[in-house]
């Protein structure tokens, strides 16, 4: 038989390492456990805006700060290139210097409408709109002549915006089948042979759609895709440059309706700062690979980075 002695021993053994077992174990839930599921940052949106020469080349982009610029020369035209790369038709409000490319006025992507452009497809807008036929083309300038400072707005020269709004999911149209009426098999009757066609008359089956009407839904949507294919952070301080209100241009585009998923909300706002060479160079992006395309800073040098024999084509 055991002593009470002895039984209160082992139940005061016991119960400390309960104690410690239960410390243990809140200490274990405090601490953070590695293999804890992470929630992975959300992926940047899909869409992508450029600057594009003449030529189709993108103009030299950097990175610096999370903030992309550009590097534009006073007297360059350019144009602003839009990629959709979903499933998705979108609608795309552009401005440039904070003025709408389509209305010219101050930029505001819920009042102002914008250019379609199709599911896997682009869109290259040209200029400022002038009408439905034609643009000023977009042409880098000193910030004084700029469009957006000569009519008021100098303090937003060196942006351009883009507003991407999806369009509006619709549900599908039901299907409406005829219910077959029983009919007993002493009252079933085969069907009377169609009468023969004539010259002149095409068969037709009841409820079917005229050869017109078949081809007018068939080519809509290859109308709506020519359609869009004809309407094509940073750091503090202005830009040393802007972009002007250039020469006329043909480039068609019509109106189409648009329904916007969200009219208030754009699923992605796009950004580009684009500046000259110096202005750039004051930001603190190295430039130093462009020197031989766009000057040398200090004195002029007979004999610089010279070492061939002989004097190569030019590249």
């Amino acid at each position: 038989m055991t002593s009470p002695k002895l039984s209160s021993r082992r139940l005061a053994l016991i119960s400390g390492f309960a104690l410690l077992a239960v410390v243990g174990g809140v200490s274990v839930c405090d601490a953070e456990s590695p293999w804890r599921r992470r929630i992975a940052p959300p992926a940047p949106p899909p869409y992508r805006v450029s600057l594009e020469g003449l030529d189709g080349a993108v103009l030299p982009t950097f990175v610096q700060g999370g903030t992309t610029y550009v590097l534009g020369e006073p007297g360059e035209r350019y144009n602003v290139r839009v990629q959709n790369p979903t499933a998705e038709r979108i609608e795309v409000v552009v401005t440039v210097d904070g003025r709408d490319a389509i209305s010219g006025d101050v930029g505001d992507y819920v009042a102002q409408r914008g250019y379609l452009i199709e599911p896997w497809g682009s869109l290259l807008v040209e200029g400022f709109r002038r009408s439905l036929d034609e643009v000023a083309a977009f042409r880098f300038t000193g910030k004084s002549g700029s469009y957006s400072a000569r009519r008021g707005t100098p303090q937003h020269v060196g942006v351009i915006g883009v507003a991407v709004f999806p369009e509006k999911l619709r549900p599908p149209a039901p299907v409406w089948r005829p219910r077959r009426r029983y009919q007993p098999e002493s009252e079933y009757r085969a069907p009377a042979a169609p009468p023969r066609a004539t010259n002149g008359d095409a068969p037709r089956a009841q409820g079917s759609r005229s050869a017109n009407e078949s081809l007018g839904d068939e080519a809509a949507p290859r109308k709506r895709k020519s359609e869009s294919a004809d309407a094509r952070g940073s750091s503090a301080g202005p830009s040393n440059i802007g972009t002007e209100y250039g020469e006329r241009e043909s480039s068609s585009v019509v109106e189409v309706s648009f329904e916007r998923r969200s009219p208030t909300h754009p699923a992605a706002l796009l950004r580009l700062r684009y500046d000259d060479y110096d202005g750039l160079t004051a930001r603190g992006i190295d430039l130093s690979s462009l020197r031989y395309a766009y000057g040398y800073d200090g004195e002029p040098q007979p004999f610089p980075y010279s070492q061939s024999r002989f004097a190569p084509p030019p590249r």
